[in-house]
């Protein structure tokens, strides 16, 4: 297996150093967005859940490189793809096979929290994420459908987050056609986040 050495500080890995199957990765434009909503510091514990490929476990790696990051995938196939891109990258992930929010209840500690995919727990997610994350810990979720947009951000609201913010990606890339370039879009994601208690950022503005 190739091995790749990703030693820039940015996010956003090409998609194609990643190993892929027929689980969805996210594109790297969005990881690019997702990790900068994470506000990551060197030492930040980290949980994925539903990591998928493990590809924003994976950038979140590159940059907590005194923290953790924990790769949480209950799909067979994502768990044996998660390994062989952690080999392939040569980053520490701890990598726990299962339902979100069962093996939330194992996890004593983390500062930061990605949701990737849910499984149909996210209500349950969103609330344990609420209970173990510190003042200004920050969750992000991914979302493809209007409806969990709808449902992630009611029970943020909910749950007591503060600073909910939506954003909705709409990425083209350039694709050959001949001497032509013709742009093709790839699928909407909504990418949801929220903060345990007031932002640092939002208590300087009063």
């Amino acid at each position: 297996m190739e091995k790749i050495v990703w030693k820039y500080k940015t996010p956003g890995i090409p998609d194609q150093y990643f190993i892929r199957g027929k689980v969805p990765m996210t594109k790297e434009e969005v990881r690019a967005v997702t990790i900068s909503k994470l506000r990551l510091q060197e030492d930040s514990i980290v949980v994925d859940i539903g990591a998928g490929t493990g590809s924003i476990a994976i950038e979140a790696a590159h940059i907590c490189r005194l923290g953790k990051v924990v790769a949480i995938e209950r799909n067979e196939e994502g768990i044996q793809l998660i390994r062989q891109n952690q080999q392939r990258f040569q980053v520490e992930l701890d990598i726990l096979h299962g339902n979100g929010a069962a093996l939330l209840h194992t996890i004593d500690f983390f500062d930061r929290a990605i949701v990737g995919g849910s499984g149909g727990e996210l209500e349950e997610i969103l609330a344990l994420c609420y209970q173990k994350l510190p003042d200004m810990g920050i969750v992000v979720v991914n979302a493809v459908t209007i409806e969990t947009l709808y449902e992630a951000t009611q029970y943020m609201k909910e749950c007591g987050y503060q600073d909910i913010e939506v954003i909705s990606l709409q990425t083209a890339r350039g694709k050959q056609l001949g001497k032509y370039t013709l742009m093709e879009a790839l699928n909407p994601i909504y990418v949801i986040s929220g903060t345990k208690g007031q932002s640092s950022e939002q208590e300087e503005e009063r």
